[in-house]
C-alpha cells in the first residue's frame, strides 16, 4: 500500500533527522535483520530428534512397548549416522 505524497516527504524527513542526529542508529535500522546460519538450524534440528528419539525410548520402557523402545532407538540411531555423515562430509571438503 502505497503512502500519500505528505506522509511519504514526513517519513522521509524523520529519516534525514535520525541519520543526522544518531547516524549509528541509523545505520542498524538499515541493516536487514541476521539470519541464523544454515549448519545451526541443521543442528538444532538433529537433536530435536534426538531428544525426541529418547522421550519416544522413555515412553516405550514405561507402558512396556517393544515397538516404541525400537522406534525410539531407530531414530536415535538415525540422528547418530545423520551427524557421522554430516561430519564425514565437512572433513572431505
Amino acid at each position: 500500500m502505497k503512502l500519500p505524497d505528505h506522509e511519504q516527504q514526513e517519513l522521509d524527513e524523520i529519516e534525514r533527522h535520525l541519520a543526522e542526529d544518531d547516524p549509528k542508529l541509523a545505520a542498524k535500522l538499515n541493516r536487514p535483520a541476521p539470519r541464523v546460519p544454515r549448519r545451526t538450524a541443521v543442528v538444532a534440528g538433529m537433536l530435536s530428534l534426538h531428544v525426541l528419539g529418547l522421550l519416544v525410548v522413555v515412553a516405550g520402557v514405561t507402558s512396556s512397548s517393544v515397538v516404541l523402545v525400537a522406534l525410539g532407538a531407530c531414530l536415535i540411531l538415525g540422528v547418530f549416522g545423520g551427524f557421522a555423515v554430516r561430519a564425514w562430509r565437512e572433513r572431505e571438503e
